[in-house]
């Protein structure tokens, strides 16, 4: 009798298991803006499924949200991208939501990092000003602020 009920218990456990239908899709997003510029004021970057896409905005102030091309960059930039998503420093892991330094304060722009996912999005506002780094973030910052250069813009 006690192997039976065992038995009908496993295929009851096993049976009402569902295997998620979709995984999360988390997306590694960062790069710089400015609110205060001619031009081009907002160079964006998301990664998401092995591969790089550039915003196709001109500012924050066009839209509530921010959108992509829908062609993704070459393939030689993903690696870098991947490598920054890897090393994202736990200190700001730590702190989701915040805001270091004074961004765009004084029209010197800011950085933006975040990872999205269907469930949310956890950000980071980071003055553009060096001085303002924390030296525990700082090597990061300027391993990511010369990739943003190499990239293309546009």
């Amino acid at each position: 009798m006690k192997k039976l009920m065992l038995l009908l218990l496993t295929i009851l456990v096993f049976s009402t298991c569902k295997e998620s239908e979709e995984p999360l899709q988390d997306a590694f997003v960062f790069g710089r803006w400015s609110a205060f510029c001619t031009g081009n004021c907002i160079q964006i970057y998301k990664l998401e499924n092995d591969k790089l896409y550039v915003d196709n905005l001109n500012s924050f102030r066009e839209a509530a949200t921010i959108t992509y091309k829908p062609t993704p960059l070459s393939n030689q930039y993903v690696a870098k991208a991947k490598s920054l998503r890897d090393n994202f420093p736990q200190s700001l892991l730590e702190n989701p939501f915040s805001v270091i330094g004074c961004p765009d304060c004084a029209d010197q722009g800011g950085i933006y990092l975040a990872f999205d996912n269907r469930e949310g999005t956890l950000y980071w506002q980071i003055d553009a000003d060096e001085t303002t780094w924390p030296e525990v973030i700082r090597p990061y910052l300027e391993e990511l602020t010369e990739f943003i250069d190499q990239l293309p813009q546009d």
